[in-house]
């Protein structure tokens, strides 16, 4: 490897690396403050470190928007492996966006101002949000809404979830677990389960999420007793 990929302090610094420095710088300052100048400063980093792992500053923000779009396509197709094999569940949305599994909020925050100037970023943020609106579709049944109510059914659910960073709500964690059980009765017409009760206690205790095959049987045994209840 070339000498001039290495930092000043004789480490060299990763692809990733930089693409980390970058979404720091942008989501404190914006898109225009993604410098190569600035990036090698904070990481204490030559240009040259730099441009061994990029051609120039629009391959590193392509990469930073192409980051935050493969987190939140893995996100989905977590989801949505789930949900072939069990009844969808708020449950499962809530419990991945308030532990912020797909990204930080102020990351998907800087991603949306920075759409507002660049066509192409806008065109990504679209397509990401369409993929969310389409899988929380799921979550009402067709059998029970038409096409247009599940969509629109399906865009307040996400238009929550967005519009709670982008007020930037200042709540603390433990009001805001203690709503949720009232948002998911408004979002979705039904009480809240036993299986998301047990979720906001985990998260409240700040233990791990639960392994996929212990939340789709916990899905099952709701949706058995609901089925017994009606």
């Amino acid at each position: 490897m070339a000498a001039d990929s290495l930092t000043v302090t004789g480490r060299r610094k990763s692809r990733e690396d930089w693409i980390a420095a970058a979404r720091k710088v942008l989501v404190k300052s914006g898109v225009d403050s993604v410098k190569v100048d600035r990036l090698a400063n904070d990481l204490r980093a030559t240009r040259g470190s730099f441009y061994w792992h990029f051609t120039d500053r629009d391959e590193l923000l392509n990469a930073l928007l192409h980051d935050w779009e493969v987190n939140n396509y893995v996100a989905i197709s977590t989801i949505r492996a789930r949900w072939a094999s069990s009844t969808p569940d708020l449950t499962e949305l809530i419990e991945w966006w308030v532990r912020e599994g797909t990204e930080s909020p102020a990351f998907g925050m800087a991603i949306r101002t920075w759409a507002r100037g660049d066509a192409t970023v806008e065109d990504v943020m679209h397509r990401v949000d369409n993929e969310w609106i389409n899988l929380v579709q799921l979550l009402f049944s067709p059998e029970t809404y038409d096409e247009s109510e599940r969509l629109v059914r399906a865009r307040v659910v996400y238009f929550h979830q967005v519009g709670y960073h982008a007020l930037a709500m200042r709540e603390p964690q433990e009001e805001r677990l203690r709503l949720i059980p009232y948002y998911y009765k408004v979002l979705t017409g039904r009480e809240a389960s036993d299986n998301l009760f047990n979720a906001l206690r985990a998260i409240g205790k700040g233990e791990p999420a639960a392994p996929a095959k212990t939340r789709t049987r916990a899905v099952a045994k709701e949706t058995s007793k609901r089925r017994k209840r009606s």
